[in-house]
């Protein structure tokens, strides 16, 4: 590690992990109070899409090509359960509690996977029609999952409900264009979006009193309804365009307090807005061709970025100055994932 101005702690909780994967065929274990790397697991089997970990820190699901494996982080090497899928797996994550965790990929089909007698079993799906998944995030009210797919469209899912609706999006959207990564509010209140040719979106999340149509509850998997939805999505700012400067989107989340956006992608700057007027707030010169994800601290102080350059660095969010960069990986970067309140 090497540090400029800020040394460590970059998180007070001694459990607050940051996991990053790479092409290097390995995934590090980053302690955010001391700013080390206290382990590695060894990922032979190809490129590492998606990283979620349990809030605690103890499990760590790892989403690749056909296969989920999900590890005990505190234990070693081998996996506790591995979940093989059809095609390439875009998206893993946990509920809040870690009572049951989500999966989605390019064959379409969102899962939702719980324990049973030692063995993770998907009881419920909603499937795209082959349109893949490239981005799932659970509503603070954990019932709701918002769903992206590369068709163009955003989907509400009431997985208690077990009924589904679509969200509106801009009738500007440019040829091919689709979300690639949400993230909702802390509050519940707001959803975003980066979509793949750069472009920020935002719906309004408001609730309201539907009827829930019956389904067939012994069915297994179940498969929801598509019908209205108690959470429903108004669009932003229809009549404006807020984009990164050039290039792809990637990645968005939001802060802990909800103030801010960052926003990563294929640029070699990262970009901080405002969360309510989307106005550009920051620029984070990272210096690499492609930012693969940003994810905010737990208490919102620092970004940590991660790119091309096979580096983690660390950014103040007050002053926007790289304060530390973690070395170790020997090729790019292609995902990070957090434990705590950023998903």
């Amino acid at each position: 590690m090497s540090t400029t101005d800020t040394p460590p702690p970059f998180d007070n909780s001694p459990n607050a992990l940051l996991v990053s994967a790479s092409y290097d065929l390995s995934i590090r274990l980053w302690q955010l109070a001391s700013g080390k790397c206290i382990g590695t697991i060894p990922h032979n089997e190809g490129q590492v899409n998606a990283l979620s970990l349990t809030s605690t820190g103890r499990d760590l699901a790892v989403g690749a090509w056909q296969r989920v494996r999900i590890y005990d982080v505190s234990s070693g090497k081998d996996p506790k359960a591995t979940i093989e899928l059809p095609r390439n797996v875009t998206v893993v994550g946990f509920e809040a509690a870690g009572r049951w965790m989500y999966t989605g990929g390019e064959d379409g089909v969102c899962r939702i996977w719980e324990m049973r007698n030692n063995q993770l079993v998907a009881n419920r799906l909603l499937s795209f029609s082959g349109n893949g998944v490239t981005s799932i995030v659970p509503n603070t009210n954990q019932t709701d999952l918002f769903i992206s797919t590369n068709s163009g469209h955003v989907w509400i899912w009431d997985v208690v409900n077990h009924m589904f609706m679509r969200l509106p999006m801009p009738d500007d959207l440019r040829m091919q264009e689709y979300v690639h990564r949400l993230a909702v509010h802390p509050s519940g209140k707001k959803l975003s979006g980066v979509t793949n040719q750069g472009r920020l979106l935002c719906w309004d999340l408001m609730t309201r009193q539907v009827e829930a149509h019956s389904f067939d509850m012994f069915k297994s998997p179940i498969v929801p309804i598509e019908q209205d939805t108690g959470t429903y999505g108004c669009l932003r700012d229809e009549d404006r365009q807020h984009r990164m400067q050039t290039g792809h989107g990637i990645s968005c989340r939001y802060s802990p307090d909800g103030k801010w956006i960052v926003a990563s992608g294929s640029e070699k700057d990262v970009y901080v807005y405002n969360s309510e007027t989307m106005d550009q707030v920051a620029t984070l010169p990272t210096g690499c061709g492609w930012n693969w994800d940003a994810i905010f601290s737990s208490e919102g102080r620092y970004i940590f970025t991660g790119g091309d350059d096979n580096q983690v660095k660390i950014w103040d969010v007050i002053n926007s100055k790289k304060v530390a960069q973690w070395d170790g990986h020997g090729k790019p970067i292609t995902a990070m994932c957090m434990n705590g309140p950023t998903p």
